[in-house]
């Protein structure tokens, strides 16, 4: 095991428990007396995010070694959020969907809203309009929290559609500087195949 990979399991693994908390919830989606719409965007969206930031984390990889116990640290800041975020989301088994929804909005919110800033802390090679979306919704989840506003979740759910599409479309940096490699194994495999 190389360093950055034993250096990366703590961060995975509170993603790993943040997307096992947000994937025991679909059951909600599928019970019509526990369904309520915002919290079926909502955790649809927590859903691709969590997806999307493991995926994205292999763009931290080469950055862990070398590095002292502080600045490891702040690598946890935002899996931590997001283990926050998600027990903030998700309600006990016996709640009402819509209460604990309506209720919880301004922790929620919150805590998603320092969840979404803390991808400022390090670089990424990703689109400017990324970074002003990211702002936007901040602002848009503060507000909404605070508010309980629920028009304003579907305004949300319109900045993530947009963020998906932009997302979707940008290869991992580390996939793109692996390629080449990918590439002569498979034009070797192809030789020795024939």
């Amino acid at each position: 095991m190389q360093t950055a990979e034993y250096l990366a399991f703590i961060p995975l693994l509170m993603y790993g428990l943040g997307l096992s908390e947000i994937l025991s919830q679909w059951r909600r989606l599928f019970d019509p007396i526990e369904w309520y719409l915002p919290y079926t965007v909502f955790t649809i969206i927590l859903t691709e995010v969590t997806v999307y930031n493991v995926f994205i984390y292999i763009d931290l990889l080469d950055q862990l070694p070398g590095q002292n116990y502080f600045s490891y640290l702040t690598f946890l800041i935002p899996p931590f959020l997001f283990i926050l975020t998600t027990n903030a989301f998700t309600p006990d088994k016996e709640a009402n969907t819509k209460e604990h929804f309506v209720k919880r909005m301004p922790t929620f919110f919150s805590l998603l809203a320092l969840y979404i800033l803390s991808h400022f802390i390090f670089t990424f090679e990703e689109s400017f309009y990324i970074h002003i979306v990211r702002l936007v919704l901040v602002l848009i989840l503060i507000i909404g929290g605070f508010t309980r506003k629920i028009w304003l979740v579907y305004l949300i759910a319109l900045f993530w559609l947009f963020s998906f599409i932009v997302r979707g479309s940008k290869e991992s940096v580390t996939a793109q500087a692996d390629a080449p490699q990918v590439e002569q194994y498979y034009s070797f495999y192809r030789w020795t195949a024939s």
